[in-house]
């Protein structure tokens, strides 16, 4: 029971700081998210310090893999696509938040090393992937979209 209350706060808690990290507070989406995703697990799997290794890594992963109209990845697409400079275009919005998604995902074998569980982490990876793209390049409202880019993220901590 008490691994499904700190799932849900947990959860809750990301959806919260990554649309923080959106507003103008980037310490919440870069640190924050990483933290409390990894502090998530450590508690509900018995202190495994190797659960700890999960925060760096995610943090590096949003640090370098972004999906603003700037970034390497969003160019990437721009170029197979011939379009979608100035955000326009559905189909290299969408590849490129899914890359990210993907991105974001492999933190997350640090809690399927620890737990076992492999075949959730290849769900998880597969579900942050779609849900990335298609909630970044179809949810036209910020807060909520930023709010369930949060929310999935933290879903790793069912890894």
């Amino acid at each position: 029971m008490i691994n499904i209350l700190l799932t849900i706060i947990c959860i809750v808690l990301c959806a919260d700081f990554w649309r923080r990290g959106g507003d103008g507070s980037p310490i919440f989406r870069k640190i924050g998210v990483p933290s409390v995703i990894a502090l998530t697990k450590f508690f509900m799997t018995g202190f495994n310090p190797l659960l700890i290794l999960y925060m760096p890594l995610l943090w590096a992963m949003i640090q370098v893999f972004s999906y603003g109209l700037g970034s390497p990845i969003h160019d990437f697409w721009e170029w197979v696509f011939k379009k979608g400079e100035a955000g326009d275009s559905y189909i290299v919005e969408w590849c490129t938040r899914a890359t990210c998604g993907f991105l974001w995902s492999l933190p997350g074998a640090i809690f399927a090393i620890v737990s076992g569980y492999w075949l959730t982490f290849v769900f998880y990876t597969i579900f942050l992937t779609l849900a990335n793209g298609f909630i970044g390049a179809g949810v036209e409202d910020v807060e909520i979209s930023e709010r369930l880019v949060g929310g999935s993220v933290a879903l790793s901590v069912l890894i």
